[in-house]
C-alpha cells in the first residue's frame, strides 16, 4: 500500500485510467500496460473532467505517482489532483534456457520468448536495454555470460566479427601505383570495412589496414 496525506478516495475515475495508460505507453513503447488495483488520491479533489496526466515518479515496485489536470468550467478554472496507482508493463523478451558463455554464437533454440514486467525489479533497471524480440539473433554472439533464466540485453551481445584473432589473412601493401601481397595473421577481431592490426608471417612486421572482402587487409603506406 502506498501512503499519502490529505483526502483520499478509492476507485477508478472515468477517463483518468486511459490518460495514465497513454502516458505510460510513451515511456514503455510496445508494452502492454495494465493498472493494478485502485487509484489512491493524495491531493486535491476527485477530477470531474480530466484533460491531461503528468507522471511525477515511478518506482521499481511498479508504482506510479501522477498529477491530473482538469477543467471545472472554462480555461481559467484549472484544477490539479495528485494520485498513486500500481501498474505493470509487459514486454516480450528472450529468456535464456541455459547459461550462454562469452563468445558463443546465438541461435533461437537457446531462448524462449516470455512476457517480462519491466515495471518491477531487475527488469525495471534494464528496461531500456532488453533486446527486442523483433531483432534476429542469428549473426550475433555474446559479449558476456548470460545466465539461465536471464533476459537478453543489447549490452550482452554484439555482431559476429568477420575475422577473429589468429585468422589467416592476405595483406595488400599499397604505395601509390605499387602493390605487394603477402600472407599474415590477424592480431585482433575485426568487421568488414573496419580497421584491423595484422602481422606479416615472413617478416613479423605489424601493419594496420582495412579489412575488405575475401579476408584481404589493405595497408596503404
Amino acid at each position: 500500500m502506498v501512503l499519502g496525506c490529505g483526502p483520499a478516495w478509492a476507485g477508478m475515475v472515468p477517463g483518468v485510467a486511459e490518460l495514465v495508460k497513454k502516458e505510460l505507453s510513451s515511456r514503455y513503447p510496445g508494452a502492454r500496460i495494465e493498472l493494478v488495483g485502485d487509484i489512491r488520491w493524495t491531493r486535491g479533489e476527485r477530477p470531474a473532467q480530466p484533460t491531461e496526466v503528468k507522471i511525477q515518479n515511478v518506482t521499481s515496485k511498479g508504482e506510479l505517482q501522477f498529477v491530473v489536470l482538469s477543467r471545472t468550467g472554462g480555461a481559467a478554472n484549472a484544477m490539479a489532483s495528485e494520485g498513486w496507482v500500481s501498474y505493470s508493463a509487459w514486454l516480450p523478451a528472450r529468456i535464456a534456457l541455459r547459461r550462454v558463455l562469452p563468445g558463443e554464437r546465438l541461435s533461437d533454440d537457446q531462448f524462449v520468448i516470455q512476457d517480462v514486467n519491466v515495471a518491477m525489479g531487475n527488469a525495471f533497471e534494464y528496461r531500456g536495454v532488453i533486446l527486442g524480440t523483433e531483432v534476429p539473433v542469428i549473426g550475433l554472439e555474446t559479449r558476456q555470460t548470460v545466465l539461465e533464466g536471464q533476459f537478453l540485453t543489447t549490452s550482452a551481445v554484439q555482431r559476429v566479427h568477420d575475422i577473429k584473432r589468429g585468422d589467416a589473412v592476405r595483406i595488400h601493401l599499397i604505395s601509390g601505383e605499387l602493390s605487394i601481397s603477402t600472407l599474415g595473421i590477424a592480431e585482433e577481431p575485426a568487421y568488414l570495412k573496419g580497421r584491423v592490426r595484422v602481422m606479416a608471417s615472413k617478416t613479423k612486421r605489424e601493419f594496420v589496414g582495412q579489412l575488405v572482402d575475401g579476408g584481404i587487409v589493405e595497408v596503404r603506406l
